[in-house]
């Protein structure tokens, strides 16, 4: 499924929380594990044959409309898997579906059970690449919880057993008796004004 393939891809990129999308995944392949067991009791008692012209006369309408209506759940999981990809996923079309149906015509010399067996491994392929889009994207971390990257630590300036030299204390007392020396000249000079 290519669309799901995309949307996985793009969700991959922004790095969001897998595991809900990764139970979507698991919904849409079991859907199709439903659809392959509807397959497969047709095929362990195919009963009368059809038409030359479509696999519904060869399965019947309930098994048709078995599949269609799986086909309409695994849709809906799909639009939630395109609508957890973001905005882009908007331009992803929605005409796949994971559940192979039985509205299809039969190909020139095809019979219903040949076909039937042949969308039988059609579905059962489709799973097992669902399930792998699930272990992909239940892989993914999110971006939230991705350990800041810690700054180098410098290496050790000296070794273990030297003594490190203190930097030596500025000297603020040198600076004390020029302030002190003003103050006493401005003094001296008011008191010389006025007299």
């Amino acid at each position: 499924m290519q669309i799901l393939d995309q949307a996985v891809e793009m969700i991959r990129k922004q790095g969001a929380n897998g595991a809900p999308l990764a139970a979507k995944l698991e919904a849409i392949a079991a859907c199709g594990d439903q659809a392959a067991r509807v397959w497969q009791g047709y095929l362990d008692n195919p009963g009368a044959s059809g038409d030359k012209y479509t696999i519904v006369s060869w399965i019947g309408a309930e098994r048709a409309k078995q599949l269609y209506t799986l086909s309409l759940e695994a849709h809906a999981l799909v639009k939630d898997v395109c609508a957890a990809a973001g905005n882009r996923a908007r331009f992803l079309v929605l005409d796949e579906s994971p559940i192979s149906l039985a509205y299809r015509g039969l190909k020139d010399g095809e019979t219903g059970t040949q076909a039937a067996q042949a969308l039988l491994a059609e579905q059962q392929a489709t799973n097992k690449h669902l399930r792998a889009l699930a272990d992909k994207v239940r892989a993914i971390k999110s971006v939230a919880a991705k350990p800041v990257a810690k700054a180098k630590k410098k290496p050790a300036e000296k070794k273990a057993g030297t003594k490190k030299k203190a930097a030596p204390k500025k000297k603020v007392a040198a600076r004390k008796p020029a302030v002190k020396k003003a103050k006493k000249k401005a003094a001296k000079k008011k008191a010389a004004k006025k007299k």
